[in-house]
């Protein structure tokens, strides 16, 4: 009986057998065997193992034992001695022996159990039961001392030569091969997922889009409040600072100095405004680091405006405190001069004189109680206004603060929009890119699954032209030699 070669299959076939399996049409062509090598299977503990050992010990150039059992040209099937086979041993031969594969059997430890004979001849007519092709196989019994293994290899060998003589067999396996290897690219494609990293990307990308926009704008305003409650804070010492030394200036000051005061404390002021506008300018410095944003014109708020010191205390009104201060020191006056000239009364001809003096003693006596009184109140009248006019340049100073905090934060979240819509154009064209490549990957995996799948159906139909039996017309209408 005569089985269809690979040339004789489908075009189609051919053409994908080719592509995928290069190496084993180049042997079939040639007139070699694409799969010399035997498959050992058999259940667990059916001493597989040994019985290969023994085999491979009597030439090792021979055969070739493989791994597979689609690599495999004859399929040797080992069953124990101790209990007829079951259905685990049916299982396993279903699997590992292909319908054209031949396949030859072993009965191993039949030096332990003494009805071997029963279970070899009960494994005969299980096996003829499972399959036709079964039905006169022979079975080798093997031994632990080495008996029947050179039978069964020499059955193992024929079955080799038989096996290279037909070529159907292995133009099978070549099909069978290329088959599982179409299958196995196919799962790969179908487990793999493309473009995982580039979806990871996509999903940072889009995490970040805005640049952190969000965050930063709250921390900037965080920021910005601490900064004011630092920086009123400074305002606040500056003023107490001025006011200190205002105070102790004028407790010393003499009329002179009282009367040009005001442009002493209008100079105290700029003193401190230098430092209040050092402390904003250091302080929004920070601002700006903090916020990660260069601020290409710092200065944008210019230098600040000089406070405005109010005008020199109105003159101070006599009230009735001056007048009672004149006659309380005239009074005064008169007693001390009635004290000093007291001794002159002693004296008849100087009593006479005693008179103008004590009126002249009392006079000066007033002058200078009331001059001093006068003075005193003069420093506090300044001293009241130096408060008041400081109050005002308080306000001045932190209206002034403020504004450059306001303009600060301005610019600063200005600049971060703007680098937030930079960093979200750079994402979009990212992600833009990223779906492009997507679309071409699930693009390609679609087309490779196609391609798999068309290929497969081909080597399907080859197998199928293969295996029918003799005689029966394939799918173009003839019928196969006999």
């Amino acid at each position: 009986m005569t089985r269809p070669q690979l040339s004789d299959l489908p075009a189609e076939t051919v053409d994908v057998v080719t592509r995928w399996n290069p190496d084993a049409v180049a042997r079939l062509k040639s007139g070699g065997s694409a799969q010399r090598g035997v498959f050992v299977a058999g259940p667990r503990r059916a001493g597989k193992t040994t019985l290969v050992r023994r085999l491979r010990t009597l030439d090792a150039s021979a055969l070739t034992y493989v791994e597979d059992p689609l690599d495999a040209g004859v399929v040797l099937m080992v069953f124990d001695a101790a209990a007829p086979l079951g259905r685990e041993e049916l299982s396993v031969l279903d699997v590992v022996a292909r319908p054209a594969c031949p396949v030859v059997f072993a009965l191993t430890k039949t030096d332990v159990h003494r009805d071997w004979a029963g279970v070899r001849e009960r494994n005969r007519t299980l096996l003829a039961r499972h399959a036709v092709r079964f039905a006169d196989a022979e079975i080798h019994p093997v031994a632990a001392g080495g008996s029947g293994v050179e039978a069964l290899r020499a059955a193992l060998l024929r079955a080799a030569r038989d096996e290279a003589r037909d070529n159907s067999p292995a133009t099978e396996a070549v099909l069978e091969q290329t088959r599982r290897m179409i299958v196995a690219t196919a799962r790969s494609v179908r487990e793999t997922e493309p473009g995982a990293e580039l979806r990871a990307e996509r999903v940072r990308a889009l995490t970040l889009r805005d640049g952190g926009r969000t965050e930063r704008v709250a921390q900037l305003r965080g920021q910005v409040q601490l900064a004011k409650v630092e920086l009123l804070h400074e305002v606040a010492s500056q003023v107490r600072a001025a006011g200190a030394s205002a105070r102790s200036e004028i407790d010393r000051a003499g009329r002179e100095t009282l009367a040009g005061y005001p442009d002493r404390l209008a100079e105290i002021v700029r003193e401190r405004s230098g430092a209040v506008d050092a402390a904003v300018t250091a302080r929004l410095g920070e601002l700006r680091s903090r916020a990660g944003v260069a601020d290409s014109d710092p200065e944008a708020a210019g230098p600040p405006p000089e406070p405005v010191v109010p005008e020199g205390p109105e003159p101070r009104h006599r009230g009735l405190e001056d007048r009672m201060t004149i006659l309380i020191g005239a009074s005064a006056g008169l007693g001390l001069g009635r004290l000093v000239v007291s001794p002159l009364s002693m004296v008849p001809a100087l009593d006479i004189a005693s008179i103008p003096l004590t009126l002249a003693l009392g006079a000066v006596a007033a002058w200078w109680l009331t001059r001093s009184r006068a003075h005193v109140a003069e420093r506090a009248h300044v001293r009241q206004w130096a408060t008041e006019a400081l109050v005002q340049v308080r306000s001045q100073w932190e209206q002034f603060v403020l504004a450059r905090l306001l303009a600060a934060e301005t610019r600063v979240s200005e600049a971060i929009i703007a680098e937030s819509r930079v960093a979200a154009r750079e994402v979009d064209e990212r992600v833009a890119q990223i779906d492009g490549e997507l679309r071409r990957l699930a693009a390609r995996r679609s087309g490779q699954l196609s391609s798999c799948e068309r290929d497969l159906a081909a080597v399907d139909r080859g197998l199928q032209e293969v295996r029918r039996p003799a005689g029966e017309p394939n799918r173009r209408g003839e019928r196969l030699n006999t």
